[in-house]
């Protein structure tokens, strides 16, 4: 039945372009939408470099452009990567079907930046999820998951990329039945207390460094708000003495076991050093911002 329907892939990143590359492949018209409202974009470059037809818009124009597909065609929606909210009228469209990609294994760590939260509470795996779009944000019946052992060094950055490929993987395993007439088995998602939703705006911690944890737990905030040059969580900071510093790098550096907790500054680098552990932390060329003029 996969002739009668339009296929569109909504997001951003590499993934979101291999699954249109496949749809392609298979003859199927694919086009990409993207939740983009600046000119910059490389899933734009990537398209266009592989001729698959491409489209940047804000929400609204989002929500106007697939009511007008839906009223003329039945649709299949692969988001990914995508940080636009599909309204009820589009899901709920007699016409519309879709599945969307997480990074976690739902129902935890539902909604964004679901790599650093996995890092940042220590979770010993993670993985994805592909499941089916629904009204309520990541709440929908699940198609696929797949699972990440998590180790102590991997950043955010480096989740992020292992996720994408796993998902990557997935989704050949499930495209297949999603082009044929076969039916698909979704499967609910648990019921947890301790699912947890993280919106846009959240940080872990707020994005301060806290001179309390332990070292694995300083260790772990580090590597869930680093995504290397990408602008994903602000800077993170740590207040010092009276003032809030940021930093350009952090390492870990070997040294001797320390007898109790400390914070000092040498040489324009912030050591922090764990009673009993040999291990310091060394925040490098940390500064204190200037103050945005009033």
């Amino acid at each position: 039945m996969s002739e009668n329907k339009k296929y569109i892939v909504i997001g951003s990143g590499k993934l979101t372009v291999q699954i249109a590359e496949y749809l392609k492949s298979e003859n199927l018209s694919p086009v990409v939408f993207e939740k983009q409202i600046a000119e910059a974009s490389s899933v734009r470059r990537m398209c266009e470099k592989k001729e698959i037809p491409y489209e940047a818009m804000d929400s609204k124009k989002m929500t106007e452009r697939l009511l007008k597909e839906l009223s003329e065609h039945r649709i299949f929606v692969f988001s990914s990567i995508n940080t636009y909210i599909f309204p009820k009228k589009v899901i709920e469209h007699e016409n519309f079907q879709g599945i969307n990609y997480h990074n976690a294994l739902l129902p935890y760590h539902k909604g964004m930046n679901a790599e650093a939260w996995s890092i940042y509470d220590m979770d010993s795996v993670t993985g994805i999820t592909w499941h089916r779009i629904r009204p309520a944000i990541d709440e929908g019946e699940i198609l696929i998951q797949k699972k990440i052992k998590l180790d102590e060094n991997i950043t955010s950055l480096k989740l992020l990329k292992k996720q994408s490929d796993l998902a990557y993987e997935a989704f050949l395993e499930i495209i297949p039945s999603l082009l044929s007439d076969e039916k698909i088995k979704f499967v609910n998602q648990a019921n947890v207390e301790n699912a947890s939703m993280h919106k846009i705006k959240d940080v872990p911690n707020d994005g301060y460094l806290s001179k309390k944890w332990d070292f694995h737990k300083t260790f772990a905030f580090l590597r869930a708000m680093d995504y290397g040059k990408l602008n994903t969580l602000r800077k993170p900071h740590i207040r010092f003495r009276s003032d809030v510093y940021e930093w350009d790098k952090y390492k870990i550096e070997k040294g001797t076991e320390a007898e109790q907790d400390s914070v000092e500054i040498n040489a324009n680098n912030i050591i922090i050093s764990k009673k009993g552990v040999a291990d310091r932390i060394i925040l490098v060329n940390s500064y204190v911002p200037e103050k945005s003029a009033t």
